[in-house]
């Protein structure tokens, strides 16, 4: 956060009870640069209560959550910031590259199918496709304002904990795809995702049928049987890439 060349940011380090040296070496931090605030659990909350936390006292006017393995490039909050006042929507998605332990980069790029979109139509097009449409947590940036007005991170979509709260951010509104470069997600073993991985599908086929059912994006039922296909596809590609790191 600190090589941003945008500077009126507040970064928030929410430790959920981590056993490590996380929360000395946040404190380092605080100490030097004021920007930087330390707030601590006794015990674990979980993933969705502490990204949930990110709307106390929050007065800003765009929020991005950033999981401790990522990082973002030094253009990457002006960059977002500029887009989400220019295109007046709930939440801009930039790309990102994806990194792997032994440090390959891979730039598998997102969809960018259109610029601004309803989020209707962004759902339906997630359903289709079968995969991740929106990157994961290092790509998003959100209006801060709409973020508490709504449910935020929903818990019972463990795997699709970051989607849910875009689909509550966004709903009723429309959101930006953005084809710049803002950061990278670094592939780890200690990730829930790959804690989850031989049950991914399972996880998302469950936040598929929620917002069929609940959300009530139409899809016809050979749209929703191939999406589920690619995402079982997309799971058993996801493995075998996991499965290649324990072997490493």
């Amino acid at each position: 956060m600190a090589n941003q060349t945008f500077q009126d940011w507040q970064c928030v380090i929410s430790d959920d009870a981590s056993t490590d040296k996380s929360v000395e070496i946040a404190n380092e931090y605080q100490a030097k640069d004021p920007r930087f605030k330390v707030i601590t659990h006794s015990q674990n909350v979980g993933a969705a209560n502490n990204w949930n936390r990110a709307k106390d006292n929050n007065e800003s006017f765009a929020t991005k959550i950033l999981c401790a393995d990522d990082y973002l490039y030094p253009e990457a909050l002006s960059n977002q910031f500029n887009v989400l006042k220019e295109a007046g929507t709930a939440i801009v998605f930039s790309e990102r590259e994806i990194i792997f332990p032994g440090g390959k980069k891979l730039y598998p790029k997102l969809p960018l199918y259109s610029k601004n979109i309803l989020w209707t139509d962004a759902f339906k097009y997630y359903i289709k496709s079968g995969r991740n449409i929106f990157g994961e947590p290092v790509t998003a940036l959100f209006k801060t304002d709409v973020f508490i007005k709504s449910e935020g991170f929903q818990k019972e979509f463990e795997y699709s904990l970051d989607t849910s709260g875009y689909l509550a951010i966004s709903r009723g509104k429309e959101v930006t795809f953005d084809k710049s470069i803002v950061g990278v997600f670094r592939v780890s073993k200690d990730q829930w995702s790959h804690r989850l991985k031989d049950d991914q599908y399972s996880h998302i086929f469950e936040f598929i049928n929620h917002l069929v059912t609940k959300e009530g994006i139409r899809v016809t039922s050979t749209e929703l049987f191939l999406g589920k296909l690619k995402v079982m596809v997309a799971n058993l590609i996801r493995v075998t890439l996991y499965r290649m790191m324990r072997d490493k």
